[in-house]
Parts: C-alpha cells; structure tokens; sequence
C-alpha cells in the first residue's frame, strides 16, 4: 500500500514542496490556502535563527529613515506623517531581506502556490503608523493586476508578508480578509470595498501575528485593512511572488554579483537568466527547461 506518494518521485515539481510542508508541519497551512485563501505561519514554524525578525525589522526601519530622511528612534513609540510609508527594491539593502525571502518556509509557500518556476517580483516594506480611526484604513481588493476577470483559480501572484510587530488587536491596524474569495474570480466591485460599514456585503477576519510570523495569501484573495491607532508603528515586509509569465514590478539587473555570490538562490527566484527578453546566450532555456516540459502541471 503506497502511504508517501511523494517518496515515489513520480512528480519532480511538486514531491520536494511536499515533502518539505510535512517536514515543516504546514499542512494546516495548505488547507487554509485552499479553504479560505491566506493563513498565518507562526515564528516557531519559520526556523529562523534567534532575533532575526528584529533584525529584519531594523533593517527596513534603517532603510526607510536613510531614504527619507525621517529618524525612528524607537517603533514603539515613534510617529510618521499619515499613510502607510512604502519603500520598495530592496533586496539589496541588507542581507536580512534576502535571508527573508530564501527562507525555505517562504520558497515553499511560493512555489506552492506560483510554481517551482515562481519569482520574486517585487520587495516593499509597509510602516504603518497612528492615525486617527478611518484616516488609515485600506479598502478591499486582490493583488492579480492587470489580469482581467474571470481570474483563474489558481495563483498568477501570492503575497507572503513577514509580520514584524505583533498584530494582537483591531487597533494594531492589522490585514483583513474576505475568506474564500479567492474564488469568486474577480476583483470587488467600488461599493464592495469598504469593510467597515454596517451595511458592508462581506464579514473580514482581522489577522492576529506575533512578529516573526509569515502571511501568505492568494493574490485573488480580497484583502485590506484597519486603521491603526495604537501607539508606535506597524513594521511589515513585503514578497511579492509571481508565475515567471507575469510583469515583475523591480527589475533586477543590477543585483551585485557578490550578493549573487553569496546567495545563489538570486538568480533562479529574480528571473536573472529567465529566457524571456531573449538573449544571446541562452543560459534562461537551461534554467527553466524541467519546469517547461511539465507542460499544465500546476506546480512548474
């Protein structure tokens, strides 16, 4: 009787996702995806080494004051002009948000949901402070742009988000979704969007997360969020992942071969020698040939 069909390496795209989410215990998160279309990782379930989520929050912290000019003494009590504060491109800023995003729990999630072929489309951080109740509220919608509906059912795009302060109440300003809408296969409409109405057509569930936890969620999933009115700031790091087909939003070319060097896990997940623009040299042929010749398989 066969019990470990991922043991028999009969599919080569999907046994290794396999048999890493039994390895890491992420099985309830797989069933969340499917049901509901986002789940919550714990920090015990990323095996991150200890203080990494501090480190990563400081670095995006660092980058935002460097780039703006605006120091953050200490998150906890720290305040920011209105608006979530977004800095984007930056793999190259410190070796965190790389170890963030070659984290083998977020490779995983990536590519179960977008492919072993999956990129990184796009790095953001999100420094969200506060504001008074509404001012920072952000209204429902998915995270597929620019692909026209119907949507299909699986992912073209997944958003993992590494949480970096602990989401522990509607005041914190957490993410909110609408669970399984990933499969409606649309975008919500303009009077679907705002959440927070009595008469609002959909109920959301507001995350809950201690720093160190990963987000993941469909990119047809409808999410927004709440405006944050406690104390301090809400640190978030953003990994945009995408089917090698769609557009990224940072362009990579000029990653520095010594970051390349030292992670060579870069140049598979930024699509450095994807064959598409085509070039002479043909290297992107030989990097995604296997996942190619799977043909529809889901997990290429």
């Amino acid at each position: 009787m066969v019990t470990d069909i991922a043991a028999l390496g009969t599919s080569p795209n999907a046994d290794p996702l396999v048999q890493t989410i039994l390895e890491r215990g992420l099985e309830r998160h797989i069933i969340d995806l499917d049901a509901y279309g986002f789940t919550v990782i714990p920090p015990e379930k990323m095996g991150t080494s200890p203080g990494f989520a501090e480190r990563l929050r400081d670095a995006l912290l660092h980058t935002y004051s460097e780039r703006h000019d605006a120091p953050i003494e200490d998150f906890r009590s720290s305040d920011l002009p209105k608006g979530n504060r977004k800095s984007w491109d930056l793999i190259e800023e410190d070796d965190a948000v790389v170890e963030a995003a070659t984290n083998p729990v977020v490779l995983t999630m990536a590519r179960w949901l977008c492919g072993q072929s999956a990129i990184l489309g796009g790095t953001s951080s999100i420094i969200k402070p506060r504001t008074d109740e509404g001012d920072n509220r952000l209204n429902l919608h998915n995270d597929t742009h620019g692909v026209p509906s119907p949507l299909t059912q699986y992912a073209h795009l997944a958003n993992l988000s590494w949480v970096l302060t602990d989401y522990e109440t509607p005041e914190d300003g957490p993410t909110v979704f609408v669970p399984g809408s990933h499969r409606f296969g649309r975008l919500p409409q303009p009077h679907e969007t705002e959440f927070w109405r009595e008469d609002s057509h959909y109920e959301v569930v507001p995350i809950q997360a201690k720093a160190g936890s990963l987000v993941v969620w469909h990119g047809n999933t409808w999410h927004g969020a709440m405006g944050r009115t406690s104390v301090g700031l809400r640190v978030t790091l953003v990994l945009v992942w995408m089917r090698s087909y769609m557009k990224p939003i940072n362009t990579w070319d000029g990653v520095s071969p010594d970051l390349i060097e030292r992670y060579p896990e870069l140049t598979r997940i930024l699509g450095l020698e994807h064959p598409y623009p085509h070039t002479e040299s043909g290297k992107g042929y030989e990097l995604v040939r296997p996942f190619m010749a799977a043909g529809l398989d889901q997990f290429a």
